[in-house]
């Protein structure tokens, strides 16, 4: 093969060859021409300014109108000199008297209205000084009023609170009488009056501290106080010289006979705890002792010493705790 050979094409293939060159070549023309060809647009913002004016010119007209309402409703307020001459004071007090009283009394119609709106809306006049909240009343016409508006003065009142403030802040430094016998109460006896007796305890605590001994089923230590809401170790250090307890009966559970919703009730077991209790009376049979319930996982040492006593084999429902 000669090298004439590799520069021969077929007819297919000077066709293509020259359909590729054409294309190239326009390819490299097109930007040029377009260039030329092609204008800037422009853009007529003469519309939209146009618009733009017009908004302004109305946003200065409603300024100006709104200056001249409130020129106008500042000329139209009733002065002093129009009330005066219409005014015939009596003593009165303003949370009483209707609109027509307040009218004899030579208020406009306009400022007895604001006055009956006023207390329809809930206001109330406590002091004479809370009269000036009424629009119209001003500080002149004020004191026209001042003497015969049957309500005592802020500033007196506030005078007099001081005074009562400091008589009683002299009454606390004094020393107190002693108290005429001390309270002792059994918890596992007291209800909630005697409770009550306590300085320190009120109505809700002593509910509280009654409630939750029913639900335990008794107290069988002091420290039990402890677990009621809102018992902390400084109310109990309060109360602590006025408690006791005596030798008790506890109300039991028998263990061998109760049902899911009957041992969930007391205070010391979850529910997990309560089933793993049934579930092994169902699989083992009644338990011979109160202990057993040690075998479950869920029953530490700690907290078996706090359900113990709460718990029995028997039908008996109270079981009697000697505390020494």
């Amino acid at each position: 093969m000669g090298w004439k050979d590799y520069f021969y094409f077929s007819k297919t293939e000077r066709n293509g060859i020259t359909v590729l060159i054409v294309l190239i070549v326009a390819i490299i023309i097109f930007p040029i021409i377009n260039q030329k060809v092609s204008r800037e647009k422009v853009y007529d913002f003469s519309e939209f300014e146009h618009k733009l004016n017009r908004y302004e010119e109305m946003l200065a007209e409603y300024r100006m109108a709104k200056e001249h309402i409130e020129s106008a409703r500042v000329l139209q307020r009733p002065t002093f000199s129009e009330t005066r001459v219409q005014l015939s004071p009596f003593a009165f007090n303003p949370n009483e008297l209707s609109k027509e009283e307040f009218m004899e009394l030579g208020l406009s119609e306009r400022i007895a209205s604001n006055i009956i709106n006023y207390r329809n809306a809930g206001g109330q006049f406590r002091y004479k000084e809370d009269f000036q909240r009424i629009y119209s009343i001003n500080e002149t016409l004020y004191a026209q009023l001042e003497n015969y508006i049957e309500l005592p003065s802020r500033e007196r009142v506030q005078t007099k609170t001081a005074e009562q403030a400091e008589q009683q802040e002299k009454s606390d430094k004094q020393p107190k009488p002693p108290r005429l016998a001390d309270i002792l109460i059994d918890i596992n006896r007291a209800d909630t009056t005697e409770w009550q007796k306590i300085r320190g305890i009120g109505p809700v605590f002593s509910r509280r501290i009654t409630s939750y001994r029913e639900l335990l089923g008794g107290f069988y230590s002091l420290e039990q106080l402890l677990e009621v809401y809102g018992m902390d170790s400084t109310r109990y250090q309060q109360i602590a010289d006025h408690i006791f307890l005596d030798s008790i009966r506890l109300n039991t559970i028998n263990i061998n006979t109760a049902d899911f919703v009957t041992l969930i009730r007391h205070p010391y077991l979850e529910r997990n705890q309560v089933n793993s209790i049934l579930q092994m009376r169902n699989r083992h049979g009644p338990y011979t002792s109160v202990e057993d319930i040690k075998r479950s996982e869920l029953i530490d040492e700690e907290l078996f010493e706090k359900i113990g006593p709460y718990l029995s084999i028997a039908d008996s429902l109270q079981v009697i705790v000697n505390v020494e």
